[in-house]
């Protein structure tokens, strides 16, 4: 729940990003295809939101791309949205992204990077709730673990107690 809370939040996040740039317009990509881009650092700020809108929605666009440290990250297209959060390198290394169109139809895709008002800091006010966001959906994910842990736990000690009575 909590990270289809987090989805959610960053599904309205573009409207609240100030500072943002393209990294592609009305690009489009035919079927079974790529196109690539880089991020040059003196694009990112400290935490960083790459957005992508996919025309028609129902197509499945993936994200893939390397950071500077070599690290590697995909994502899938969810109707017609994508996003991942980057944070600047101290390294000032580049991103570089991979966006495939994994569909039979043509793709037309906008993709934006902006700064993150979420976990910048730099979140008005007046945006309400929308500015704990990110922290309230992390502390429903780590709620939710505690729950599954503690869950397990009691459910093995309920299995172990059932056991022993068994055997009597």
């Amino acid at each position: 729940m909590g990270a289809n809370f987090f989805d959610m939040s960053y599904e309205s996040v573009e409207s609240l990003i100030t500072d943002k740039h393209n990294i592609m317009s009305d690009k489009t990509i035919l079927p079974h295809q790529f196109v690539n881009s880089t991020i040059m650092p003196n694009q990112l700020k400290e935490h960083n939101i790459v957005i992508i809108h996919v025309k028609p929605s129902s197509i499945l666009v993936k994200l893939e791309g390397v950071e500077p440290n070599g690290m590697t990250f995909e994502k899938e297209s969810k109707n017609g949205f994508l996003y991942h959060i980057l944070q600047r390198s101290n390294q000032g290394d580049s991103y570089f992204l991979k966006i495939s169109n994994n569909d039979d139809q043509v793709a037309q895709i906008d993709a934006i990077i902006g700064e993150d008002p979420f976990l910048s800091k730099n979140c008005n006010v007046s945006y309400g709730i929308k500015c704990n966001i990110v922290q309230m959906s992390m502390g429903m994910v780590a709620f939710g673990i505690i729950m599954f842990v503690t869950g397990v736990f009691f459910g093995l000690r309920d299995f172990k107690k059932d056991q022993r009575l068994g055997k009597k």
